[in-house]
């Protein structure tokens, strides 16, 4: 089977039981109240649902120390069971009498087999009849719409998916740090480094237990699967705040093929990472505290009212759970919100049910983090910067961890200190000049205050040219603060025609983005820098997307808002979308996101692959640079580059190199990962030039970047070659590209060898040298 094959399938199995655990699973257990909902409104609850559900488990199954695949399907099971039968009115033991009494007459032989196939034909029949129906109600139906569907689908694979057949490696440094904490789960060893947000490793874990799949596996294809579903759910919330039918469709093709964004806003959607899986919760958070708020006041204490803000806890609860950068965003946008909606905010029954479902959503994300803080565990150091950063601490600039920041991140913050230091530069010289100068009079601030307002609406339009659009008109930036402000006049337009709910909504979205704005802008306003502006702009484009879409939507209502209209409203939204992506694709304006991986070869993960299907568990070492330390953790060895090399660097006739497993595999790179580092001859082969360097001399991760990389690559090369020379019927070539070899040493485990030699670029010691 080719590795291209192998990912494929991979990548079919970890989204279908993703899917099966997420949607499919919770619309079986809560099948009664979703009834006579809308799809979109379904897809999201269950969603909601089936994420909480799941990384609660393994929270529960972890704090308790029994963790394992029987207890994981067990509390997967259990209340899974309890849950449907209590929401659909079936009684249990009614079922199980009536299961029993059927298999008694089989085992009497008063019920044949045939009566009792029958009887499950008969099952099988009716559900398919409900099948085909609700297939033709929700697709045959709407069979445009599905085409849109389809469409989203396609521009999702053909933007994103061709990664996973280009690069078979993950594309973030920080995703070995994650993996390690998944395997440390595995072990029974919950927050290994800290308390953290632990709920994107939770379901990785899950998956990686429940379903037998390599974590190192899914954490290479997981990243499509997010990709998915921030899509998909972007789409369904768009679809239920909009009037107008096929505008959402629009939005989100935009935003999946339009070159219009700077690199930095889905670069990232390459990896599998915790911010963009806690991203997907955000506007879930968002519908579902809007719904809540568009709920008239003498239907407060109704049970769908209820269900609404529950499920707003369990979004708002899962953003916390995956990371906080979501929690952050999804806070300011209901800071918005509740501007949106002052009058109701304000109001008792509101404001009293609102922060009471805010306490219990961060009492429920608090409270398995808490019990093990409370058990002595530390926080992580990502958390307690987080922390330190609402009590007033250090901004993220200065206290953030290297495996979380991307290339483009340390681009964009290089570029924003520069600025930093030109401002404060230019500071220092006002306050020099202002000694000079007499004291201004409250009449000149007065004046200054226009020229103030037009310097921070350009730096506002500057720093989103700079970091959101991808396009040199300088006006585009101008048209996006524009838009927000014509959203919130719209919406004031709306309460005005007594269209109050869907006014407050847009009013919501231009609130929230203009707090974004502000967000994006903060160092530049003098406020408190919270998330870096790289950071913040993936946040930014996704609640952008919907805003503008909300804004196009609010236009057409208005123009045909008379319910005569629908139809001539659904048509002009369906050209509209027709002509906004044709016109995209005729102007060249579709991006063609390159997302390859400077952190582990192609050919690494074939080789790592075949050797785990090939061998037996224990019974091979790979001697490697760094990244298959954790990949084949549970199946076999991992001797590291570095330790290698420097073993036989002052060797003497008694120096002995002994690896004890049958199989000895050496990951060679021809021409090296630059590993996230940038160096003057980044990309050229290995060489003796290289190999005639001293062995790289620092620790951590730094000697396997850069010129170091090369170094090492290049040592590793020359000793296979001399230990080849030495050994030609034994070490033989298990796999070669043009930029990797991996070579295979079978060994006699009795008869052991010494993989200590003298090949040329090593010192070697004799004995009146070591005197």
């Amino acid at each position: 089977m080719s590795m291209t094959t192998l990912v494929i399938l991979r990548f079919a199995g970890i989204f279908a039981a993703y899917t099966g655990l997420t949607v499919l699973l919770p619309g079986i257990m809560f099948r009664r109240i979703l009834a006579g909902r809308g799809l979109s409104e379904q897809f999201l609850m269950c969603y909601t649902f089936g994420n909480f559900y799941i990384i609660n488990i393994v929270f529960a199954v972890q704090l308790l120390h029994i963790s394992g695949f029987w207890a994981l399907v067990l509390f997967t099971a259990v209340p899974g069971i309890l849950i449907w039968s209590r929401v659909n009115r079936v009684s249990l033991r009614e079922l199980c009498i009536k299961t029993g009494i059927i298999c008694k007459k089989i085992l009497q032989g008063s019920m044949g087999m045939r009566g009792a196939l029958y009887r499950v034909c008969n099952r099988i029949k009716a559900v398919l009849k409900r099948s085909v129906r609700l297939f033709y109600y929700k697709v045959i139906c709407n069979t445009l719409q599905w085409i849109l569907v389809g469409a989203v689908i396609i521009a999702l694979f053909w933007i994103y998916g061709r990664n996973l057949l280009l690069t078979y490696g993950y594309c973030a440094s920080d995703i070995p740090v994650h993996l390690n904490w998944i395997n440390e789960m595995v072990r029974g060893n919950l927050f290994s480094d800290g308390v953290y947000p632990f709920g994107f490793h939770c379901m990785i874990y899950y998956l990686h237990t429940v379903f037998r799949v390599d974590t190192y596996a899914i954490l290479c294809v997981f990243y499509l699967v997010q990709v998915f579903f921030i899509h998909m759910v972007l789409l369904a919330v768009m679809k239920l705040l909009c009037r107008s039918l096929y505008l959402p469709y629009a939005g989100v093709l935009v935003y999946i093929l339009g070159n219009l964004w700077a690199k930095q806003t889905y670069s990232r959607f390459g990896a599998s990472l915790p911010q963009e899986f806690g991203m997907i919760f955000v506007i879930p958070s968002v519908y579902f505290l809007i719904s809540f708020f568009q709920t008239e006041k003498e239907k407060l204490k109704t049970r769908e009212t209820k269900l609404l803000s529950g499920c707003f806890a369990l979004a708002f609860s899962l953003t916390l759970a995956i990371h906080f950068y979501g929690t952050m965003i999804a806070g300011l946008c209901c800071i918005g919100i509740a501007v949106g909606f002052c009058p109701r905010f304000l109001n008792k029954e509101y404001f009293k049910r609102i922060m009471m479902t805010g306490i219990i959503s961060v009492f429920l994300t608090v409270l398995p983090m808490g019990i093990a803080f409370a058990g002595g565990t530390p926080l992580q150091g990502s958390l307690g910067w987080g922390l330190s950063v609402i009590n007033g601490g250090k901004s993220d600039t200065e206290d953030e961890t290297i495996q979380d920041i991307t290339m483009e991140e340390m681009a964009a913050r290089l570029n924003e200190n520069s600025k930093n230091n030109i401002k404060s530069n230019n500071a220092k010289s006002m306050q020099t000049n202002m000694t000079e100068t007499p004291e201004s009079t409250f009449a000149d601030k007065v004046r200054e205050i226009p020229e103030k307002i037009k310097n921070t609406w350009n730096m506002m339009a500057q720093r989103i040219g700079e970091f959101i659009i991808n396009l040199p008109e300088q006006w585009c930036a101008y048209a996006v603060l524009i838009g927000i402000a014509v959203v919130i006049l719209l919406g004031l337009i709306f309460i005005i025609l007594r269209k109050t709910t869907y006014g407050e909504m847009l009013m919501s979205a231009g609130f929230g983005m203009g707090i974004l704005t502000l967000l994006l802008c903060a160092s530049g306003l003098g406020l408190p820098m919270l998330m870096d502006p790289a950071r913040c702009s993936i946040y930014y484009v996704y609640l952008l997307i919907l805003t503008l879409t909300v804004l196009m939507d609010g236009i057409l209502y208005l123009i045909f808002m008379h319910r005569l209209f629908t139809i001539p409203r659904n048509v002009l939204s369906f050209i509209l979308t027709v002509f906004i992506v044709g016109s995209m694709i005729h102007q060249g304006m579709i991006k063609m996101p390159g997302f390859g991986s400077d952190y582990v070869s192609n050919g690494a993960l074939t080789c790592l692959s075949n050797i785990i299907k090939e061998n037996e568990d224990k019974t091979w070492t790979i001697v490697s640079a760094n990244d298959e330390t954790q990949m084949g953790l549970d199946h076999g060895w991992h001797y590291e580059t570095i330790s290698f090399l420097r073993n036989m660097e002052y060797m003497n006739k008694d120096t002995k190199l002994i690896i004890p497993t049958k199989n000895v595999y050496f990951f060679i790179e021809k021409i090296p990962l630059n590993y996230a580092v940038l160096y003057s001859g980044s990309g050229q082969s290995i060489s003796k030039k290289a190999a005639s360097q001293s062995l790289p001399n620092s620790g951590g991760i730094t000697m396997y970047q850069g010129e170091g990389r090369w170094i090492l690559m290049s040592r590793m090369y020359y000793w296979a070659q001399a230990f080849k020379e030495r050994y030609p019927n034994d070490m033989k070539v298990y796999y070669e590209s043009e930029d990797f070899v991996c070579y295979v040493m079978p060994q006699n485990m009795y008869h052991q060898y010494n993989f200590a030699i003298d090949y040329g670029y090593n010192q070697f010691r004799t004995q009146e040298d070591k005197n």
